[in-house]
């Protein structure tokens, strides 16, 4: 089975996860995170960062550092979480 078709295949879903943090600076931050689930853990880390970029774009909000993901294998499946800091 080629790559395309195993991504197809795969439901991969991305949940927003925002909880309050700190204000830095005087702005409105939060820590937002967002996970995905897929067979690898290289597929999952690529969806969880393009669900949380999604979720800081739509929310308008503009990202502070990189992510930070962290995976992990359940099962057949792996599931990651990506966590960063954004900002209104």
């Amino acid at each position: 089975m080629s790559i395309s078709k195993m991504t197809g295949a795969v439901a991969a879903v991305g949940v927003m996860v925002v909880a309050s943090a700190p204000a830095f600076a005087g702005d409105h931050c939060v820590r937002a995170g967002a996970s995905a689930t897929a067979v690898t853990s290289e597929i999952a880390g690529a969806l969880a960062k393009e669900s949380l970029y999604q979720s800081n774009v739509f929310a308008g909000r503009k990202a502070r550092g990189a992510a930070k993901v962290t995976c992990k294998y359940v099962g057949i499946v792996t599931t990651c979480t990506a966590r960063q800091v954004a900002c209104k």
